[in-house]
């Protein structure tokens, strides 16, 4: 069907046009004639931009350079302003699309309660940068827009409202001027996940389709960030606490009104009770659990007495009901998470660090066997060996007396994946470990797989094969010893981090992990993913299709031997390239890397705290993607693939093979799929442009330049060959249309950012990053 839809939707492209030349009226009635324009230039050169020749490009970026850079500061300031809220506002039509199609379909379950798990553990980075109000309105926006789609004959007064919150828009700043803390990003999670209507459809989820959890990794998360500790943990939960109260209150009132209708219906005691209760957990403090099980209790009093009067369950207490039984602390858990080494060193030290610190504060707040209710797990960041599990099972018992987290090994680099099977034979050995996993963890062993770093040190595809080989092994290890494997990706919005359609992700996972579906939502994919109730529900409808279609397979998941080939010659050409010595000197003159920590887009650091000088090792896997996604060359998920191409396409054999593989591995047309997708983005006219206007001298300008248009090249051609067809998105041929419509109202936010590098504008340049990544759809 897909194969049908050659090109964007017509009412979407009437929505962003109706709705982009609302913006054109209030740039130009706000920032004045002089300024609209300035704009309007720009935007119509980068419109022929669309249609030129790879000659005429360049002459058109020089053009519209040339003008940005000539403008004064305020002016260049109001167009980086003009651009990135133009992109929001395409970003809010899409979504308002999406939501308005979903709307007319069935989303319904028709087979009804299952038994799978999904568990969506929301991280927080890079898009904080986006103040709280920017995001507001735009969310407005997009509903007001799912109005104007339906037709409800109100379009002239749907769009003045646009218009207005436009005016609002152009007035705020889009980012903040100072850095996010831990808490920020933690407020700007529940804002999204306690909107009523996201919140009621969590709960509705759970109970028609199956298990559905909400976990977080903001005030867990301690690998590698000064900024966590356990107060800052306890003020996560709290902020958490505050949102379930203003939830419960609600609801409670609501119920209270309820009984206040039925003559004889006494329950001043009951309801007093419960009132008490809730104002004993309303600030987290020692011995919390205990509080927040005495609320539930009196709770079920009232509910016995409700019942016994009426005949009936009151809906209200229903509701409340389903909320202890989601989030039985009344907080959404965390995840915790440290470096082994760390944790190593915890065991020794005098001074008790972060983690051990956490670890207590859980232990006063919680009672014995409901730790869990706060944090779910204590993950173990780059576990190498069965020593550093050992490591961890100790500091738990040195601060509970018992095994009360189960301990989570995260294998993220290539060695950790490697050697995985062998670090979880030992564990499987273990038995304290094993009887705790049967007697309190549902008999479930889980393993975290890292996208992020894997990615970074050898390339998507290597990654992807990496990971794929380390689940399959797991698999049968666990599953042969009666245990069930719960696999928790890692992963991240961007392809360069795991991240791509759902379908793509999942495509090549085995049952286990689909039964059990765990993965990280980070950044703007929390936004997107809960923009509205149909679209988080066809989220886990998705979820629920992949897992019944893999029912239907058999077998283990296909490894192709000329996969694995590929791949490695792959992560050869990738290694050697990231080695080279003149490698990061490129990236510290040439992309945004140099500034990201003067910009304080996130609360966690740019490098490793002991890093001394620039390299692979110290950089962080998050700031790494968003370099490449701000200068439009997305480096990690197609380099080396065309250097492989030109070693092995004479190789027949070898050719036809893959061929083969594209048509029936699940991992390979995955992987081809978002290369095509990647490839489609990747602007080389607008690398060229960051070059040249680099420190870097011009012969090394020069060489750099044709050496990644040579791999760009080589790469597609190498998916054309593959594919049958020229097009790099023959599966999704729609895609490539918006892709190419926003893509060059990108270039502005692009010129703009080398600008802000030269001024050393700080102000501008975080401009351009937000604007840059709402057109990219991606920060890292």
């Amino acid at each position: 069907m897909a194969e049908q839809i050659k090109s964007l939707p017509r009412d979407l492209k009437r929505l962003v046009g109706n709705t982009v030349a609302l913006l054109g009226n209030v740039i130009e009635e706000e920032g004045g004639k002089s300024l609209y324009n300035s704009v309007e230039k720009i935007r119509k050169l980068m419109a022929e931009y669309r249609k030129a020749s790879e000659a005429q490009r360049m002459d058109l970026l020089e053009q519209m350079f040339s003008l940005i850079n000539k403008a004064p500061k305020n002016s260049q300031e109001r167009i980086a302003h003009s651009f990135s809220l133009m992109l929001e506002l395409i970003n809010s039509c899409e979504a308002a699309y999406r939501t308005f199609r979903l709307t007319k379909r069935d989303q319904s379950r028709k087979s009804g309660r299952t038994d799978n798990s999904m568990l969506y553990v929301l991280t927080a980075h890079p898009t904080e940068a986006r103040t709280p109000e920017n995001i507001e309105l735009f969310k407005r926006i997009q509903n007001v827009a799912v109005r104007i789609l339906d037709k409800t004959g109100e379009e002239e007064y749907m769009l003045s409202i646009i218009k207005h919150n436009l005016k609002l828009a152009w007035l705020l700043p889009i980012t903040r001027h100072q850095e996010p803390q831990v808490i920020d990003e933690a407020n700007h999670l529940f804002s999204i996940i306690f909107r009523p209507d996201i919140f009621d459809t969590i709960l509705r989820a759970d109970r028609d389709m199956g298990n559905i959890r909400i976990r977080t990794w903001v005030g867990g998360d301690k690998d590698g960030h000064p900024g966590v500790d356990e107060k800052v943990m306890i003020q996560c939960l709290q902020a958490s606490r505050t949102n379930f109260i203003k939830v419960f209150e609600r609801v409670f009132y609501q119920l209270i009104s309820d009984t206040q209708l039925v003559p004889g219906l006494k329950l001043k005691t009951e309801i007093k009770n419960v009132e008490v209760n809730l104002k004993a957990v309303k600030k987290i403090a020692k011995g919390d659990s205990k509080k927040v099980r005495d609320l539930h209790a009196s709770l079920l009093k009232m509910g016995v007495k409700y019942h016994g009067h009426i005949g009936e369950q009151s809906p209200r207490i229903r509701k409340l009901e389903s909320i202890f039984k989601l989030f039985p602390a009344l907080v959404i858990p965390i995840e915790l998470r440290e470096d082994s080494e760390i944790v190593l060193s915890a065991l020794n030290s005098e001074k008790r660090i972060a983690i051990h610190r956490m670890l207590i504060k859980l232990s006063e707040i919680a009672s014995k066997g409901e730790t869990r209710h706060y944090a779910k797990s204590f993950i173990l960041s780059m576990c190498h060996s069965y020593e550093d599990i050992v490591g961890a099972k100790k500091l738990v018992k040195k601060v509970f007396g018992e095994l009360e987290l189960p301990i989570v090994p995260l294998f993220e680099t290539s060695k950790a994946l490697d050697d995985s099977e062998e670090v979880v034979n030992s564990l499987l050995k273990d038995k304290e470990f094993l009887m705790n996993l049967k007697n309190k963890w549902d008999n479930q062993l889980e393993i975290m797989l890292g996208y992020s770093d894997s990615s970074k040190g050898m390339g998507v595809l290597p990654s992807r094969v990496g990971i794929a080989k380390t689940i399959r092994n797991l698999d049968t290890v666990i599953s042969s010893q009666g245990i069930t494997p719960v696999f928790f990706h890692g992963s991240g919005g961007s392809v360069d981090r795991g991240g791509g359609s759902l379908e793509e992700q999942t495509k090549w996972w085995p049952r286990s992990a689909l039964f059990n579906y765990k993965a990280t939502i980070q950044g703007e994919m929390v936004e997107r993913n809960f923009s509205s109730p149909e679209v988080t529900m066809s989220g886990m409808n998705k979820i629920l299709d992949n897992f019944n279609r893999s029912k239907t397979k058999s077998g283990n998941i296909k490894l192709d031997k000329c996969v694995e080939l590929f791949a490695n010659k792959v992560k050869d050409h990738y290694v050697q390239k990231i080695n080279d010595s003149d490698f990061f000197e490129m990236i510290e003159s040439a992309t945004p890397y140099t500034y990201l920590s003067a910009l304080k887009l996130g609360s966690r650091p740019t490098k490793r705290a002991k890093a001394r000088k620039l390299d692979l090792s110290s950089i962080r896997a998050i700031p790494w993607i968003l370099c490449w996604t701000q200068i439009r060359i997305l480096f990690p998920t197609w380099w080396g693939v065309g250097s492989t191409w030109k070693e092995i396409k004479n190789d027949e054999k070898l050719v036809a093979s893959l061929k083969k593989s594209f048509k029936t591995s699940a991992l390979f047309s995955s992987y081809m799929r978002v290369l095509g997708f990647t490839l489609s983005k990747v602007e080389t006219p607008i690398f060229k442009m960051y070059l040249k206007h680099s420190s870097l001298d011009k012969e090394a300008q020069e060489k750099i330049f044709n050496e990644f248009l040579a791999e760009y090249k080589a790469t597609v051609s190498f998916l054309r060959e593959m594919s049958g067809s020229k097009s790099l998105l023959w599966y999704r041929p729609w895609l490539s249309d918006s892709i190419r419509l926003r893509s060059s109202m990108i270039h502005p936010l692009n010129a703009l950012q080398i600008i802000a590098f030269q001024k050393k504008d700080f102000q501008l340049l975080r401009k351009t990053v937000a604007g840059i990544s709402s057109g990219m759809m991606t920060t890292g």
